[in-house]
């Protein structure tokens, strides 16, 4: 699978571009890539830049109460695309119409992420998506450096230990994203400063976890460094629709699993 994963935020049924977390601000994305910002047209766009074929899905509606956007998500699972899509899953119970909702699942991921839970009974979701037969990821979500939650009894919580909770619900994958930096082409800042030393506490306390982080992305030479640091995917967004990454940039990237699927979309 590729290490590049890129992220379409799905804003009123169009693509925008996030800014620091900042959703007042978003707006249909300006790509170099497509004059379109339908998520079909963008999603097959970034696959004849970069070759990627599989997608993080930010349901931005779905965080401000609308429900999941069901049709876009078939559309593009449809047009053989893999999704992670990160939604409000907690709130009325949403995860519950997936199977329902969603025929086509070989290729999908679920995202839950801290900014939609409150308190650590939360994370049981996690293990009713694996009871439906659905993987899901943990999305570690940080502003200014500190833990983006819900008000609860989460606010003490470290950082390590809510990944715990998640690693003990089953979850094998996780998202470390700082909202502050997504959108800003800014570059990832020196990692061992930042992302680092947790990446590395993980590491050493649940072996088990795939990790995946982005944010900032400027080109190859950040992706590349978040690998060497222990991620295995990176997410991106920005540096695509700049035609910052080119499909060469990407094959020469190192990744400490990879694997290939054929795709025609």
């Amino acid at each position: 699978m590729n290490p590049v994963i890129p992220v379409l935020d799905l804003m009123i049924g169009q693509v925008v571009l996030a800014a620091q977390g900042d959703r007042e601000t978003y707006r249909p994305v300006h790509s170099k890539l497509t004059q379109s910002s339908r998520p079909i047209d963008v999603a097959k766009a970034i696959f004849n830049q970069t070759g990627c074929d599989v997608l993080y899905l930010a349901d931005i509606d779905s965080f401000n109460g609308a429900n999941p956007n069901w049709k876009v998500y078939n559309d593009l699972l449809n047009a053989g695309f893999g999704l992670w899509i990160d939604a409000n899953w907690v709130s009325s119970g949403q995860y519950q119409q997936i199977v329902e909702k969603i025929p086509q699942r070989e290729r999908l991921k679920i995202i839950l992420s801290s900014e939609t839970i409150a308190n650590f009974t939360d994370l049981d979701l996690l293990t009713k998506l694996i009871d439906l037969a659905i993987t899901p990821i943990f999305s570690l979500d940080r502003k200014a450096g500190k833990l983006f939650t819900q008000p609860g009894n989460l606010a003490d919580a470290s950082a390590l230990e809510l990944i715990q909770h998640a690693f003990e619900k089953g979850v094998r994958e996780l998202i470390l994203l700082d909202l502050e930096s997504v959108g800003t082409m800014a570059g990832i800042g020196n990692p061992e400063n930042g992302l680092g030393p947790l990446i590395q506490e993980i590491k050493q306390e649940l072996p088990e976890i795939k990790i995946t982080s982005g944010g900032g992305v400027r080109h190859a030479s950040d992706i590349q460094s978040l690998l060497e640091l222990g991620c295995e995917h990176v997410l991106v967004a920005s540096a695509i629709h700049q035609c910052k990454l080119t499909p060469d940039d990407i094959s020469d990237l190192t990744s400490p699993r990879q694997t290939t699927q054929a795709f025609n979309p």
